[in-house]
């Protein structure tokens, strides 16, 4: 509840339509800051008396509190802010005020007083903050320059001591008995016209706003002159250079025997507080907005990581104990699906946070469009067929089709919308269409994905490709997933200068179409199977050191050489890599990057300034973070090629087949 203390040493009576303008100001502030109390205080010798609050719910609950120190300067008594005060005031604004934080305004004179805002718990640290305080000091200082003209005023120089004293502030007058409306220069001005314009009651009202703005005030005018009651109210005009401005008005109406002979009254150009306080109006929707996404966001994600941890940690402490090698072997698969699932969620987290971070690049490379889509085909076959969804696949183009693209992300983008459908469809079945067009000398990529699932809902198209925006509201965990999946597709497309179109009936189905151009490539056609090692390049000894601080990591890599008996060195980091380097010559060395004493980029220098290697020997970077900036790092510093983790065997078998080719060169 907001007060005002009449008995305080002020001794000022003040009118109604101040106590709501100072109210008004002071709920605002503590609005856009985001708290729940502010005040207005006067800074009295002796004490401090609070005339505004904006919740009487919250400390202090005092009118008057005795003064900390003498408040000349003002800072002596009250510091412009927790971060400059002492510790000594501190104590005493926790005793009276409850809180450790607040921001004090500028120190305004009302009255011959000394008057200040503070807001309480706002935090001056945030400078943000500061130029809120900043704004509402300046929305004060208009309130109460305002308050003082209208005070000092009489009827004789009402309409003149204004309009010197108030900066942009205009007066008019209506004489209703000849029907003369008469304006000042500065209503001229706020209304943009010339001095020859000769404005009338009608084309005055015309001036506001077509709409609320325009009926509001020929309703205040006719109440006004019927009831000689006084008004003020806040509108947006149109100029006459079509201009919009916002102005607050005030009128009165003289009345004899009782007709209302006379209207007059001023309007100020109000546009900058207005803007100001519409400005933090949506900056505050905007914030709560994207709190409430990103509380969505972690919530989400919170719940469904614990699904595929729970099989992961489940099947493993079973393991444990399990003694059937074909139970063990079944749940060590469960083990595996639920670990895939994981990364898959943590790859759409990333690549999420990475494309409206805005830190997303494309990495265009040339492949057979053709095997790319089989891939994706066959993976699909195996889930429909464990759902009893038919599948059906149409791709229409050659074997030897290549062309310039990303593939891994033209990979996902199908990947994820023919994850959707499998995920919403329980009967009937599933298609792919994928073609290559020419539109004018462009090659474009068309793919549709069609299905005979649940459906969408009008209201469900609409925002289908925001992050969870799917059926949340469906009690079935199979037709919610984590949300992101077609809000990637919609980004990636988007990204890659493509098309994105959806169709649904409730019911009946869902189908996307997809349109991403490309350019057609000339590359040989590469084999994209599993890599072989002859008997012979097997035969080739190696020495093979990994450099890795997780144990577990180390395990893994160890575990894919020894499948071609190769049992490789192990260290677990960077500075002991360069020791085992200096004491042993290896053909090829996995090194991990981020790892403490010594990273794998300074090791890896290291090694190759002291020409610690053979001249055929090559070191491979395998990490976590795949950036193009931690790719790039890794190049300079000499690295030969570069494996992402989690690592698969085929890149590890690869980076062998290199490394003995060269070998074998060399011997």
């Amino acid at each position: 509840m907001v007060y005002f203390d009449e008995q305080s040493s002020l001794n000022v009576k003040l009118e109604a339509q101040l106590k709501a303008s100072l109210s008004q100001l002071v709920q605002r502030g503590c609005d856009s800051l985001g708290i729940f109390q502010g005040l207005l205080l006067h800074l009295d010798q002796d004490t401090v008396n609070i005339l505004v609050r904006a919740s009487s719910a919250y400390p202090p609950s005092f009118k008057s509190i005795p003064s900390y120190a003498n408040c000349s300067p003002v800072d002596n008594c009250f510091p412009v802010s927790s971060a400059k005060c002492s510790t000594a005031f501190k104590r005493w604004f926790s005793t009276y005020f409850n809180a450790e934080k607040y921001i004090r305004g500028q120190v305004h004179n009302l009255d011959g007083g000394q008057v200040c805002l503070v807001f309480i718990n706002a935090c001056p640290e945030q400078s943000n903050n500061v130029d809120k305080v900043t704004l509402l000091d300046d929305w004060l200082s208009v309130i109460l320059e305002k308050f003082h003209v209208e005070k000092a005023e009489t009827k004789q120089n009402t309409l003149y001591e204004k309009l010197q004293s108030v900066a942009n502030v205009g007066t008019w007058e209506v004489d209703l008995i000849t029907n003369e409306l008469t304006w000042s220069s500065q209503t001229r001005i706020i209304h943009e016209v010339d001095d020859s314009y000769t404005p009338s009651l009608e084309t005055a009202i015309n001036f506001y706003k077509e709409g609320f703005d325009r009926d509001e005030i020929s309703r205040i005018v006719s109440h006004s002159t019927q009831t000689g009651e006084p008004w003020s109210s806040t509108l947006e005009l149109t100029t006459a250079k079509g201009n919009s401005v916002w102005i607050e008005t005030h009128g009165m109406a003289e009345m004899k025997h009782g007709k209302c002979v006379r209207l007059f009254g001023t309007c100020q150009n109000v546009n900058k507080s207005v803007q100001l306080r519409l400005e933090l109006d949506a900056r505050r929707k905007e914030a709560e907005a994207a709190s409430r996404e990103r509380g969505m966001l972690l919530s989400r994600i919170s719940h469904e990581l614990k699904t595929p941890l729970n099989g992961i940690t489940g099947m493993l402490q079973a393991i444990k104990f399990e003694t059937k090698d074909n139970v063990r072997i079944r749940k060590a698969d469960i083990a595996l699906h639920s670990a895939d699932r994981l990364l898959s969620l943590i790859n759409d987290v990333l690549d999420y946070t990475s494309i409206i971070n805005g830190e997303f690049t494309l990495n265009h490379s040339d492949f057979c469009v053709r095997s790319l889509c089989e891939d994706i085909v066959d993976v699909f076959k195996t889930k429909c067929a464990e759902k009893g969804v038919r599948f059906y696949a149409v791709l229409s183009f050659d074997e030897k089709t290549y062309v310039h693209s990303d593939a891994a992300r033209i990979s996902q983008v199908i990947t994820n919308l023919l994850s959707n459908a499998v995920k919403f469809t329980a009967k009937g079945y599933i298609s792919v269409q994928v073609t290559l067009k020419h539109q004018g000398d462009v090659p474009i990529l068309l793919a549709s994905v069609e299905d005979t699932g649940v459906g969408m809902s009008n209201d469900i198209l609409s925002r289908v490709f925001r992050p969870f925006q799917n059926d949340t509201g469906s009690a079935r965990e199979e037709l919610n997933g984590n949300g992101l999946g077609l809000s990637i597709v919609s980004q990636l497309v988007e990204k890659m200068d493509g098309e994105l179109e959806v169709r649904s009936t409730v019911g009946k189905g869902t189908c996307f179409d997809i349109a991403i151009p490309v350019e057609m490539a000339t590359l040989n056609e590469t084999s994209n199977g599993e890599i072989t090692l002859s008997s012979e390049l097997l035969s080739v000894p190696l020495n093979i050191l990994v450099v890795d601080d997780n144990d577990i990591n180390r395990l893994v890599l160890g575990s894919m050489l020894e499948k071609f008996n190769y049992i490789p060195d192990e260290a677990e980091n960077g500075e002991v890599a360069v020791q085992m380097a200096r004491a042993k010559k290896y053909d090829i060395i996995f090194m991990d990057c981020a790892m403490p004493v010594l990273d794998g980029v300074s090791a890896t220098k290291i090694i190759l300034q002291e020409a610690l290697m053979p001249k055929h020997g090559r070191i491979i970077a395998v990490t976590a973070n795949t950036t193009a900036e931690d790719k790039s790092s890794c190049s300079e510093a000499g690295m030969q090629d570069f494996l992402a983790k989690p690592v698969v065997q085929n890149d590890v078998t690869s980076q062998l087949k290199l490394a003995l080719d060269a070998k074998s060169v060399v011997a």
